[in-house]
């Protein structure tokens, strides 16, 4: 592991140059399914594991919320393609969902509604000139399969999902991008480790790296099956994984530089190296087995790639995808018993963000410069792939649409972008900012407000409302280069004016419901499930 996450740059030379985006940079907007379709029993549509996991406990979720309707982009998807296309987008992402098309999870049972809906789906983003980039699973696993003990520790999985994959990308020939998993340590770490996501299993270092394994086959096994039987089609594959930036809490502590390495094994390692390098990372891999060993199992909790299964899984990539959002600095933790066996003891280190960082609302901390760090981390550790950012952004609370936080991490995280393709040579072919919409932020229900648009959920409508950001993006978009934060306000007012009573309303209800929202909310630490121990 190359120690390109410990460098520290101070200084930047692209916010005094008006540098443009390269010739072809693809800019774009991201959403997935279950966050925004709602239509959750429609058209023949079953439950997912996420459907189950929100309706057997409401409790789950902040506010009690659910994503039965959600933005219903089921029946406004043509009204969500024209807000992208009129900022000035050329991507659109969005993802399909498994139970929607197989609605038991097998290929037994196809649903051509569903087919046709997302058929539809990428007709109008091609209708509106944008590249279709598509998620075969985002999270959302049909309980039927579930209910039947195929989850994702269990290898028949993989042959399952290859069947669905293989369906969906028969009918959607013309995607440009296909993304197979989206964020598979997130997945993995909080619905089989943590448990506070679908399907909520607590088995932190044992289940938890069954996923992983069952994840990287699946990935591995429908990337080969789509060179295979559709060598005619010209969409990209890789999967998205979401990187971090780490850097030592104390640089001086040769434990805290070690558990940063440590961190970035197993918060990247696990997933990336398999694909761009070949089998699991071999620190991790070894203090895994040692532990294992120390605490008398007869073999790792990690399970062992045969070298077929590695050859199999290395190379299955087009392009490195990527989701950024934020840093962390990194403390060493001391050992754990032997008797404990998890991930926590695995890493043994403790995340936290700089007091110098501006926290978001929930997660995430807006750590300026991460994106330069992590595409240089990309590039040094596995080989100078092409990288293709599949989300960026940032949320807010939902009290206002002068989103101003947003725009100045935009304006900050947008140029550190063009500092590593400039200055470093980094091969980066387009960004996709999470999200088009304000949408159902899993278990943090509606509370959290990634969109470029805010959606009125009270309303049965589901009217669509721009953000202040909607203008940044569009000068970005129409100038080919980060415009100046000052000159956002006023163009954004100068838009709105035919609406100004209609906007004032818009804002005291946010103002309202937010307040109402906060007031009703559980502790904070419910929304920040990634502020722990690693």
């Amino acid at each position: 592991m190359r120690v390109v996450f410990l460098i520290i740059l101070t200084s930047y030379g692209a916010f005094g140059r008006n540098r443009t985006f390269p010739p072809g940079f693809l800019f774009g907007v991201a959403q997935s399914a279950f966050q925004v379709e709602g239509a959750w029993n429609i058209d023949g549509k079953k439950d997912s594991i996420w459907d189950h996991f929100v309706h057997e406990n409401r409790s789950r979720i902040l506010n009690r919320d659910t994503a039965d309707v959600a933005c219903d982009s089921y029946h406004l998807y043509r009204e969500d393609v024209k807000l992208a296309a009129a900022i000035g987008m050329k991507m659109y992402r969005f993802s399909i969902s498994w139970p929607r098309v197989l609605p038991d999870g097998t290929s037994k049972t196809i649903n051509k509604k569903a087919l046709r809906f997302y058929e539809h789906l990428v007709h109008e983003i091609r209708h509106h000139g944008m590249v279709p980039v598509a998620t075969l699973y985002h999270w959302d696993l049909p309980q039927a399969l579930m209910d039947a003990g195929v989850d994702w520790t269990n290898p028949k999985v993989v042959d399952h999902f290859v069947d669905y994959a293989r369906i969906v990308i028969k009918r959607l020939h013309h995607v440009g991008y296909w993304v197979t998993v989206n964020e598979p340590h997130t997945f993995c770490r909080e619905g089989y480790g943590v448990g506070v996501f679908a399907p909520g299993i607590r088995s932190s270092g044992r289940d938890e790296y069954k996923c992983i394994y069952m994840m990287m086959m699946a990935h591995a096994t429908v990337y080969r099956m789509y060179k295979n039987e559709f060598p005619r089609h010209e969409g990209k594959m890789s999967m998205a994984l979401d990187i971090q930036w780490f850097q030592p809490k104390n640089a001086s502590s040769a434990a805290d530089i070690a558990a940063t390495r440590r961190t970035a094994d197993f918060d990247t390692g696990l997933y990336a190296h398999p694909v761009f390098l070949g089998g699991w990372p071999p620190e991790a891999e070894r203090r895994i087995a040692e532990r294992s060993r120390r605490a008398n199992l007869t073999k790792s909790r990690l399970p062992a790639f045969s070298p077929v299964e590695i050859a199999l899984i290395n190379g299955t990539f087009d392009f490195f995808g990527v989701n950024m959002y934020t840093g962390y600095l990194v403390e060493n933790l001391p050992e754990f018993p032997h008797n404990v066996s998890s991930y926590e003891a695995d890493v043994h280190s403790q995340l936290s963000f700089s007091p110098n960082w501006t926290l978001e609302t929930g997660y995430f901390a807006f750590t300026p410069n991460a994106p330069l760090h992590i595409l240089r981390y990309v590039k040094e550790t596995y080989n100078n792939p092409e990288i293709l950012i599949l989300e960026i952004g940032s949320s807010d609370d939902g009290s206002t649409l002068y989103d101003e936080l947003r725009i100045r991490l935009f304006h900050n995280y947008f140029n550190s972008i063009l500092d590593a393709i400039y200055d470093y040579d980094v091969n980066v072919s387009g960004l996709n900012i999470w999200s088009i919409l304000d949408n159902f932020e899993w278990a943090s229900g509606y509370a959290l407000h990634f969109g470029l648009y805010y959606v009125d959920m009270d309303d049965p409508h589901r009217t669509r409302y721009p953000k202040m950001s909607t203008e940044f993006v569009n000068q970005m978009t129409r100038l080919n280069r980060v415009p100046a934060i000052e000159s956002i306000r006023p163009i954004y007012e100068n838009s709105m004016r035919n609406a100004t009573a209609q906007l004032n309303r818009i804002i005291e209800k946010m103002n309202n419901r937010s307040a109402e929202r906060k007031r009703l909310n559980r502790p904070r630490h419910h929304l920040a499930p990634r502020s722990r121990n690693v």
